[in-house]
């Protein structure tokens, strides 16, 4: 009997011992909140920032801002302090490595939901990911949809993650202890310093190859796939906010992709086509802009601008903010077409063996 009452015991006080841990836990964890579900940054916590899938939604939810800069990689390196300076707003970063358009736009739609305040969108339209299905997500890419859905009997796997607890909460609080400031937007998933740029870097991407003996435009299936894709992710969200202001440009890709991907392959005139549909579809609403930086060959055929491919550096992230803010580079109705066809006749005659000198 004695044994039976001593055990009795025992799991009564292992049960209350757990359930003071686990609340404990979950206190922690929600006031805290690394990843901002419940309440935007508790003020004088040093928080990390640095996990953009886990951290994006409930930035763009619970913080307090009136501009939201979006989009893939390519938007990582923006400053949202210089973004603040030239367009005079307080912004945050929501960026999306290897985000297609579906999953940008979400993103996109959840702030312009959440946030009645917001009033600009700078966010890239990066041509490659624009020929995709309208639904299609980088499947490679982490979907925290515990964090993004509105079920609140799945945040056990927030509230009693031991990543979330250690590597964060902990984290956070013995930064807090030592008094080393909180990560800010501008460091937000920037890699601009950490990575080494020119053609030594850039070139190793490519095959030397040979130009394509025929180019080719852009089927009519996928026309259609680009401007259902454009429709639902890109301009439903300009459309149901007419008192937004939509900045959206195209990336500038390097010289080198010019020729990997699109003079080798010989789908140059598609690839232009796209960025005409692209604008055309985005320059119907009054409150949309469009910026293009191809013209500038300058930048574009100048390897030590880049990294790879497709990424540029910290000082060409800059002078993208700078030019949307001057209105540099902005296409209109007017002249886009015009444009476009400069572009496709400078990148198919330009001379690709300079890369290599």
């Amino acid at each position: 009997m004695e044994e039976k009452k001593a055990w009795k015991k025992f799991l009564i006080q292992t049960l209350v011992l757990t359930a003071a841990l686990m609340t404990t836990v979950a206190v922690l964890v929600v006031w805290i909140d690394p990843f901002f579900h419940y309440h935007g940054p508790v003020a004088g916590i040093s928080y990390i920032l640095d996990n953009e899938r886990y951290q994006n939604d409930g930035i763009v939810r619970n913080f307090k801002y009136d501009a939201l800069i979006t989009g893939t990689s390519v938007t990582e390196n923006f400053r949202t302090s210089l973004a603040d300076e030239l367009f005079g707003v307080t912004s945050i970063k929501a960026a999306y490595a290897g985000g297609y358009y579906k999953e940008i736009g979400d993103g996109e739609r959840t702030a312009l939901e959440s946030n009645p305040d917001l009033r600009l969108v700078i966010r890239s339209m990066d041509t490659f990911f624009a020929m995709s299905d309208a639904d299609y997500r980088n499947p490679e890419a982490a979907d925290p949809s515990f964090l993004t859905d509105s079920d609140p009997f799945n945040d056990d796997a927030y509230i009693y993650n031991a990543d979330v607890l250690f590597e964060y909460v902990n984290a956070e609080l013995i930064r807090t202890a030592k008094g080393i400031p909180g990560d800010s937007f501008d460091s937000y998933m920037r890699f601009a310093e950490d990575r080494p740029l020119g053609a030594a870097y850039v070139l190793k991407y490519i095959d030397e190859g040979t130009p394509a003996e025929e180019f080719r435009g852009l089927t009519d299936e996928e026309r259609d796939m680009l401007t259902e894709n454009i429709r639902a992710n890109l301009t439903a969200n300009i459309a149901a906010y007419p008192n937004v202001e939509f900045y959206y440009f195209i990336p500038p890709y390097c010289i080198a992709d010019w020729y990997g991907n699109h003079i080798v392959t010989g789908d140059l005139p598609a690839y232009i086509e796209t960025m005409k549909i692209l604008t055309e579809e985005v320059l119907k609403y009054d409150n949309a802009h469009v910026f293009c930086f191809y013209d500038d060959t300058d930048l574009v055929t100048n390897l030590d601008n880049y990294s790879d491919l497709q990424h540029y550096s910290g000082e060409v992230s800059d002078m993208i903010l700078e030019c949307m803010a001057s209105g540099e580079h902005e296409l209109t109705l007017d002249m886009y077409e015009d444009y476009y066809d400069m572009i496709e006749e400078f990148y198919m005659n330009y001379d690709y063996s300079q890369m290599y000198r």
